[in-house]
């Protein structure tokens, strides 16, 4: 068997051990199956005493070792000073390794093409710095270009090292951006499901006059979370026993709890802290009746697929790879990116007990096809299992 080198993500460490969030820990489960050795180079992250609950250990995965480098508190902009440190990690470790996968936009991640030269070298696109900055509606026009400009030579060095590589995009939109700059890219849809995410409840009544919204992940600004919370004052004047939960933490926290105190919906709208485990995930997406998403930057969004993998019914923003693969009103609603379409399409939904039942269901039989082991062999080349479905190529 090969051995592999990842350049990917932040490890963290305590008391000599090492750990990783469950989205990146369930990815590891996977490919070490493949391979007879892994290491990881990564920044390490030290934790106090005590333990997280939401860091997986990676004890159990004993082909595998960590190349420490130092943490830069998940900053580009920190990592630049120890460019050294990433030169020096792969000029000491390509000669022992077969391949390395290395996920954009990772720091320096294009000095794999440097020292493996024309070796099986595989880039991942997980998403696209450039264009969030640019849709990034909090920056001035003098910032955006700031970054812009500092940006763009770690970005042209990619596009460099992508050349003699297997390329691989989350999303078709990030495919296309780099099919104008001279890269041949597979677009992919990325997934973290495995058998047992997989639950739909056949004999779910929704309440339509009392019905629970929700949206989990990250509260950042280009997520685009005021477009639901104001369709959500809308919705109210027509169904004053609707309620909206808000799973996740983020900058702009405190920005969207301002705006529900301002709207004077506060007492409706439910502000809840990240889902850590798993069970929290699901349990919040199986109590729930329809999952808004609203976001103006994706790749292929994960929590879209553990949303229709939970059978609930999912109404989104036309972004990144969601287009591509779904069907508005067929197992998807899509609403264009503004307040008054989202309530729009909320009434129209929620008028239909028939349509939101089809939807659901048809989501989840198109859930299944994206489980998170098809997702891995398609990225590390591997046989495919017989019995499991492929990942769809767009």
């Amino acid at each position: 068997m090969e051995k592999l080198l990842i350049h990917a993500w932040v490890v963290h460490k305590q008391n000599g051990k090492y750990f990783l969030p469950y989205t990146h820990w369930i990815y590891l489960q996977q490919i070490v199956k493949y391979y007879s050795h892994i290491c990881l180079i990564s920044p390490v992250k030290k934790i106090a005493d005590g333990g997280d609950d939401k860091l997986f250990s990676l004890e159990e995965f004993t082909n595998l070792s960590v190349y420490e480098l130092p943490n830069s508190n998940y900053s580009y902009a920190g990592a630049i000073k120890h460019i050294g440190s990433y030169y020096n990690a792969y000029k000491r470790l390509h000669k022992h390794f077969d391949k390395v996968y290395v996920r954009y936009p990772v720091p320096f991640g294009w000095l794999s093409k440097l020292f493996f030269k024309d070796a099986d070298r595989t880039i991942h696109f997980v998403g696209y710095p450039l264009e969030v900055t640019k849709l990034n509606p909090e920056l001035s026009t003098f910032k955006k270009n700031l970054l812009l400009f500092l940006f763009r030579p770690e970005h042209s060095l990619y596009v460099w090292a992508c050349k003699g590589a297997k390329v691989f995009t989350n999303g078709h939109h990030i495919k296309e951006n780099l099919c104008k700059q001279g890269v041949n890219a597979t677009a992919v849809i990325s997934s973290t499901l495995v058998e047992s995410d997989f639950y739909f409840d056949e004999y779910k009544q929704i309440d339509t006059a009392n019905v629970k919204l929700l949206h989990i992940g990250y509260l950042r600004k280009w997520k685009n979370i005021d477009v639901i919370i104001k369709a959500f004052k809308l919705l109210l004047a027509d169904k004053p026993g609707a309620t909206l939960t808000i799973v996740g933490e983020g900058e702009c926290k405190e920005q969207l709890k301002s705006l529900a105190v301002q709207l004077q919906i506060a007492d409706k709208v439910d502000f809840k802290p990240h889902a850590s485990r798993r069970d929290e995930l699901t349990g919040y997406l199986r109590t729930h009746d329809i999952f808004c998403f609203s976001s103006i930057s994706e790749g292929s969004p994960r929590v879209i697929l553990e949303a229709m993998a939970n059978g609930i019914n999912v109404l989104s923003s036309r972004v990144g790879s969601l287009p591509f693969i779904f069907t508005h009103k067929v197992d998807i609603a899509f609403a264009d990116n503004n307040e008054q379409d989202f309530y729009n399409k909320l009434i129209k939904i929620t008028a239909d007990a028939g349509l939101m039942a089809s939807i659901r269901a048809n989501a989840f039989d198109k859930a299944q096809q994206f489980t998170i082991a098809a997702f891995i062999r398609t990225i590390f080349n591997q046989v495919p299992v017989a019995e499991e479905q492929p990942v769809y190529e767009i």
